[in-house]
């Protein structure tokens, strides 16, 4: 299992790159601004498995900071 560094935009993935130097314990590792995802350290199989599990963390953060009505 690798650890990707996803990069966001607007809470949408810019980037997706094997970060070598990073250890993660957990399955993911993510900072935000008031619901604005800036990054996240993924534990993932390959790069698809890390832009799924993106995906999961734009809806728990979206979800967090506005609610679960919110529209994504």
């Amino acid at each position: 299992m690798n650890t990707y560094k996803v990069i966001f935009a607007r809470n949408v993935v810019l980037s997706c790159v094997i970060e070598n130097h990073a250890v993660l314990n957990k399955e993911y590792y993510y900072e935000h601004d008031k619901g604005q995802l800036m990054y996240a350290l993924i534990n993932a199989e390959n790069e698809a498995d890390a832009i799924h599990k993106s995906n999961k963390i734009i809806r728990e953060v979206t979800e967090m900071i506005f609610g679960n009505d919110y529209i994504i």
